[in-house]
């Protein structure tokens, strides 16, 4: 009988929790520009009680949401609001906003979650701000997509943002992608106001150039003029999986000089020539995977691409004097071997024009 009696008793409890009845918990905005500014939305509860409640507490989940509410109590059968305003100044995107309410007296029950939510298409100044590259109604935080380091057989992937500014959707495209490279994304419609990140994946094949790589992709929307992303990376050899018996017989690099010396040039007095040389001091055969130099004016030309143990190959560094931006020639000679413990070694061209 006892039992009965607080299992009576629970129920009663659990039937008082139900009072207060919302007529809606969540409140879509739509898409809606920034310029436009706040944006409201009123939330109802029934009072279905028999005692008097009041919203004693409403709390917004981030500062750009603030609240008000009916401050008196809320007699049986009358109605109660949370109004909810919301500043967009600044929020570019999709958003989502909760607040929590809490109402006491008369069993009103626990804590009630509403929600908002909505697109908010940028204004110009926020959108200059956020994503300054443009491309039509597209917009990208940046142009220039660096991998970094990526090793040789492996991948290694870069993101890109891309916003839509427009008041439709819109189905980006990418043209002139190199074929190392793959491009995914979460979805391939843009909503207005919305952004897509796109996953870039570099996988370098084995005719991919060791040291920096420099490349480019297109990315528009039917009709506009692309846009040129910039790609870039620095292609590495994967030295990781060597034993230690490998690497005690490994090639050794050893360059004869740390820098090449032109003296004083002629700016109209041609090309001039220099030569190092490169030694393998080690057991197994240098391989010379690339020997370059990103610098205007200079050229490298290697005598052969691999050093046998003990023997040395000779490099050619020119210069011509009419084609260096400055009056100075600082350049670096990036050499780049199968040495798993110096892959990279850099000698410096330097020189003067003296006229």
């Amino acid at each position: 009988m006892r039992i009965l009696t607080v299992l009576a008793a629970m129920l009663v409890s659990l039937v008082a929790l139900a009072r207060v009845e919302w007529l809606e918990t969540e409140h879509d905005f739509g898409a809606f520009k920034e310029e436009n500014g706040k944006v409201s939305c009123t939330f109802r509860f029934v009072n279905k009680g028999e005692e008097p409640v009041s919203v004693r507490a409403v709390r917004a989940s981030c500062g750009c949401t603030s609240p008000s509410y009916t401050k008196q109590p809320i007699e049986p059968g009358d109605s109660g609001i949370v109004t909810v305003t919301f500043n967009p100044a600044g929020r570019p995107g999709r958003f989502t906003k909760t607040l929590m309410v809490d109402i006491a007296g008369g069993g009103a029950g626990p804590r009630q979650t509403l929600t908002i939510n909505g697109v908010v298409i940028g204004s110009e100044s926020t959108l200059m701000s956020r994503y300054p590259v443009e491309a039509g109604v597209l917009r990208l935080r940046t142009q220039m997509v660096p991998f970094g380091t990526v090793l040789k057989g492996k991948a290694k992937s870069a993101f890109v943002e891309v916003y839509n500014a427009s008041t439709e959707p819109v189905q980006p495209e990418w043209s002139g992608v190199p074929g190392y490279l793959r491009i995914a994304s979460s979805a391939q419609e843009i909503a207005p106001g919305e952004q897509v990140v796109y996953s870039l994946v570099f996988t370098p094949d084995a005719s991919s150039p060791y040291g920096i790589v420099t490349d480019s992709a297109f990315i528009s929307v039917p009709g506009e003029v692309p846009l040129r992303m910039d790609l870039s990376a620095i292609l590495e050899e994967d030295f990781s999986t060597l034993t230690p018996g490998q690497r005690q017989n490994a090639p050794v690099v050893s360059v004869d000089a740390d820098r090449v010396d032109f003296g004083r040039l002629s700016r109209n007095g041609g090309e001039v020539s220099r030569t190092f040389t490169i030694e393998n001091r080690g057991k197994g055969d240098l391989l010379l995977r690339r020997i370059y130099t990103t610098d205007a004016g200079v050229k490298v030309f290697p005598s052969e691409g691999k050093v046998k143990k003990g023997k040395s190959a000779t490099i050619t560094v020119t210069t011509d004097p009419a084609n260096l931006p400055a009056e100075v020639l600082s350049a670096r000679i990036q050499i780049i071997t199968n040495d798993p413990e110096q892959s990279l070694t850099i000698v410096r061209a330097i020189g003067e024009i003296c006229d």
